[in-house]
């Protein structure tokens, strides 16, 4: 038999127990608040995702519907696109072709131009420098002892030797680029020719010696004389280009 249920003695009751409350929830961060590093089961936790992952996701989604947007226009495309509407569409097609074909042809586009070649750099920056660097080491000649050929030192003083040497220079820049006959002819018809005259012992440097230096520059010979001719003679011909001498110009009368 069974015996009856009892309650404890009273001194058995610990009254400390009667005082225990719950934590309240605020002391405990919301579940969302933790991320399982291993996966875990938390139901309502989401990971965020890096800009990076974020704009690769977003850039699938939108090819994905652009796929399916292709192939519903594709499968449209073909219902609605009967014989008629596609003679129609050929038609059309041809009537623009043909008047764009006319208006290309009314107003056909100008040939472009052939592009120029650059011009070459100078070797030589200008005709001081072609003397010195290549007229002086290469085109050697006693000038200063026991010789009847003139130079002066200071030749840039010299009128005649400037637009001789100059011109040189000039054709020496151009035929340079001739791998074939260029220096040849510049030998020939230029710097022999030119040398020769400024060497002339009654040319621009007949006053002038390398020992002796420059003797006055263009002053120490007197300019060719010369008189004024009639000035209906020789027109300005920067002022009336079109008043050119004739056959029948003063030119003939004059020198008669």
């Amino acid at each position: 038999m069974t015996a009856p249920f009892e309650p404890p003695p009273e001194d058995d009751f610990d009254p400390g127990e009667a005082d225990y409350l719950p934590p309240d929830d605020e002391d405990y961060p919301p579940p969302s608040a933790y991320t399982p590093l291993n996966g875990g089961d938390e139901p309502n936790v989401e990971a965020p995702l890096s800009e990076n992952l974020e704009a690769m996701v977003g850039k699938a989604v939108l090819k994905r519907i652009q796929k399916e947007a292709d192939a519903i226009a594709e499968a449209k495309w073909a219902e609605i696109l009967t014989p008629e509407l596609y003679a129609r569409l050929e038609a059309a097609a041809a009537a623009r072709l043909l008047a764009q074909l006319e208006i290309s042809l009314a107003n056909p586009e100008p040939e472009p131009e052939p592009e120029q070649p650059a011009e070459p750099e100078l070797v030589f920056g200008s005709v001081e420098e072609f003397v010195r660097e290549r007229i002086a080491p290469v085109y050697r000649r006693e000038v200063i002892e026991g010789t009847s050929r003139n130079w002066c030192t200071q030749w840039w003083k010299h009128a005649e030797a400037i637009s001789r040497l100059e011109a040189l220079w000039r054709a020496w820049e151009r035929l340079r680029l001739d791998p074939s006959t260029g220096m040849s002819v510049w030998w020939r018809d230029h710097a022999d020719h030119h040398m020769a005259q400024l060497f002339d012992p009654e040319g621009t440097f007949k006053a002038c010696s390398v020992r002796s230096g420059h003797a006055g520059g263009d002053f120490a010979i007197v300019p060719l004389p010369t008189e004024p001719a009639p000035s209906s003679m020789f027109p300005d011909m920067r002022l009336s280009p079109e008043s050119a001498p004739t056959a029948a110009s003063p030119h003939k009368e004059g020198n008669n």
